[in-house]
């Protein structure tokens, strides 16, 4: 029984650490927080909007934040990183549901918030969003506002793997705002996306993988469709159109403009041929 109680001991504390740690980095855009068992301490990865803001001047706030972890909650030799959200901060829940809460404590309107974020995070790319505003919202009554757009999730296993979710507070004077952000990221497979492969496409698709893995150990930078897939040669016209047009020394005309041709005139050896060249394509008063 020893060992389970150790167990719910050490969740509780990673809890507990994951509140203080919100609350300390809540200014500077808190992102969410990854704790991990190394053999030379614990290793604390927060991820944040404005890395600035906890690292502090000379690194003093993220020194003092790890003498409090370690103070506060007997962690052993602390490390601690920061780093900015992956991609675009507009796909991050917790990131969203702190500006939702801090555009309500400036006092903007609930529903402006409300189709504001869902409009800032489709635009970023999600598959579904749900935001929710719940508390005293225009009067004394209590009441929640559901903004929804995209393919979401309410539940299930699917919603659980495949949503992610932020939840943040707003300290109003008729009481507290709670805000909460779920999103259906944007590299989400759904149990009902199919894909139908053609015979032997699969395997030109493990092929170019592994060439692209064999490329990118041995240094060599490669562009995402630039390589053709192993056992297709180049299209028939890619060699035609990579070739260059022939001038008019190659084509063999004295000097003369072709009808398919464009750009200024062509300049003749004759001064005959010059003149009859200008007369085509200038009048006197006006270009024809």
């Amino acid at each position: 029984m020893a060992v389970e109680r150790k167990f719910i001991r050490e969740s509780v504390n990673r809890l507990l650490v994951k509140d203080f740690v919100q609350h300390e980095t809540a200014r500077a855009g808190y992102g969410g927080l990854e704790i991990q068992r190394t053999p030379l301490g614990t290793r604390v990865n927060i991820t944040a909007e404005r890395p600035g803001m906890v690292i502090g001047r000379r690194g003093a706030t993220i020194n003092e934040l790890t003498a409090k972890l370690n103070r506060h909650f007997g962690i052993e030799n602390p490390q601690i990183s920061v780093e900015e959200p992956q991609g675009n901060p507009s796909l991050n829940a917790q990131i969203m549901a702190y500006k939702m809460a801090e555009s309500l404590e400036r006092g903007w309107h609930f529903r402006r918030v409300g189709h504001s974020t869902v409009q800032r995070v489709m635009q970023a790319g999600a598959q579904g969003v749900i935001v929710e505003i719940a508390g005293k919202l225009s009067g004394a009554k209590k009441r929640r506002e559901k903004f929804v757009a995209g393919h979401v999730k309410y539940s299930g296993e699917t919603a659980y793997t495949l949503m992610e979710i932020g939840y943040a507070q707003c300290k109003r004077k008729l009481g507290i705002i709670g805000c909460t952000v779920r999103i259906m990221r944007k590299d989400a497979v759904l149990p009902s996306d199919v894909k139908i492969y053609e015979p032997g496409e699969k395997e030109r698709e493990a092929a170019m993988q592994a060439s692209r893995a064999a490329a990118h150990a041995a240094g060599v930078q490669t562009v995402e469709g630039s390589a053709p897939a192993p056992g297709q040669g180049a299209a028939p016209g890619a060699a035609q159109a990579a070739a260059p047009a022939p001038s008019a020394a190659e084509s063999g005309a004295p000097g003369r403009r072709l009808p398919e041709q464009s750009g200024g005139p062509v300049a003749a050896p004759g001064a005959g041929d010059r003149r009859r060249e200008r007369k085509s394509f200038t009048v006197e008063g006006g270009s024809a």
